[in-house]
């Protein structure tokens, strides 16, 4: 029978073996203290019906941790949940403590940074919105807009009722850059005060409108294009490839019935190109019909005219010439003769003299023995080969 005495003594030599036990642990695997790198994002629980968050709640905290080392390089945010409970909370300001759960037993929470949120709740309310179109800019001179169209016209707007009841229009932002005809933009719409600041925290049934915006010319004003004149003919073998104006527009204005008779542009005075093998660059005035006014004072254009050569091809048949054939050797190549086919300007082509185009068999590197060798054709640089024909001949060199 064990007496009370030795009862104590096991009991007392149970808690020694636990503690030297728990000891001899701690001591193979340490406890370490610290924030988790990450912060954690705050969830929100139990809020009650029909309140919303004033601004939302959007925000983390980090949370300071003990744990064993051998677990603590594998913590991280996903393995904790933060939350703030609004349970029996109303409409007002609230200072409500964050609280944290770890997915693991093994972890002891010993805080949060911050260590509570301020929320303030209110009522949700919605109402309908009109929307409203904010042009920025100028159409170009001689443009103006019309009617502006939005779609959608009104717009449901909900959230905290303060909010709410400050909402007094829906602004859709349009920049005017240039445009000269009627056209379509999608805009974000931004909740205005009566007094035309943007309000945040507020939910749209759309969040943006599309926006319609009539350009139209203005009676007595015209958009017309220039045509340049030109007089004289280029040189032989050249024709011109190419007119241009700078600026090719130019906005008028006078009395309407002027202004509408004009047949879309406005010619300049000649150019005469007569003789010219190159581009001619002019400027040039612009002949206005009376009563009729540049808008913008242009009255000159820069006339570009490109001259360019008439192309043609021909194709000629000469005979290799050997260059660089060593000392005590001589070649023999088949075929004796080859094609050339040129392009180039058709002056160039009926100019060309015996010499101009000579086909070159270079033979310094090849030493006794049956050669496949290339040709290199010289002609004048305005020239272009277009093929040799053929490209290579067949050389045999001997010693002679």
């Amino acid at each position: 029978m064990v007496s009370i005495g030795n009862l104590g003594s096991l009991l007392m030599a149970l808690v020694l073996a636990v503690m030297v036990w728990m000891a001899a642990t701690i001591q193979e695997n340490p406890f370490a203290e610290g924030f988790l790198a990450d912060p954690v994002p705050v969830e929100v629980i139990n809020r009650g019906e029909g309140l919303v968050i004033v601004g939302g709640v959007n925000q983390q905290v980090r949370i300071r941790v003990r744990a064993p080392e051998s677990v603590w390089e594998d913590l991280g945010a996903g393995g904790f949940r933060a939350y703030v409970d609004l349970q029996g909370l109303g409409v007002g300001l609230h200072e409500v403590p964050v609280k944290v759960e770890p997915a693991s037993s093994l972890v002891r929470i010993l805080g949060t940074s911050p260590g509570s949120l301020t929320i303030r709740l209110d009522t949700r309310s919605e109402k309908m919105v009109r929307v409203r179109a904010s042009l920025y800019g100028n159409p170009p001179s001689g443009y103006g807009t019309g009617s502006i169209k939005v779609d959608p016209s009104v717009v449901r707007v909900s959230g905290p009722q303060t909010l709410v009841d400050q909402v007094v229009e829906l602004t859709a932002d349009v920049y005017l850059s240039g445009e000269k005809e009627t056209f379509e933009r999608s805009a974000s719409l931004t909740p205005r005060d009566e007094v035309g600041n943007p309000l945040d925290g507020l939910e749209l049934e759309h969040k943006t409108a599309t926006v319609t915006v009539p350009v139209e010319q203005q009676v007595g004003y015209r958009e017309l294009s220039i045509k340049t004149i030109i007089e004289g003919n280029p040189a032989p073998g050249y024709w011109i490839s190419g007119i241009a104006a700078d600026p090719s527009t130019v906005t008028v204005f006078g009395d309407p019935t002027a202004v509408n008779e004009i047949p879309g542009y406005l010619e300049t005075y000649p150019v005469n190109v007569e003789g010219e093998r190159d581009m001619v660059s002019q400027q040039v005035a612009i002949v206005f019909p009376q009563e009729v006014s540049s808008l913008e004072n242009v009255v000159t254009v820069q006339a570009l005219i490109q001259i360019s050569p008439v192309l043609s091809g021909q194709t000629i048949q000469l005979t290799p010439e050997i260059r660089g054939l060593g000392r005590g050797l001589e070649a023999t190549f088949s075929p004796e003769t080859v094609e050339v086919i040129l392009s180039g300007p058709l002056s160039e082509l009926e100019a060309l003299q015996a010499g101009d185009v000579r086909v070159a068999l270079d033979l310094s590197d090849y030493e006794p023995g049956t050669h496949f060798v290339p040709l290199t054709v010289e002609r004048p640089e305005s020239l272009q080969v277009q093929a040799v024909l053929p490209d290579q001949v067949e050389v045999v060199i001997r010693e002679s």
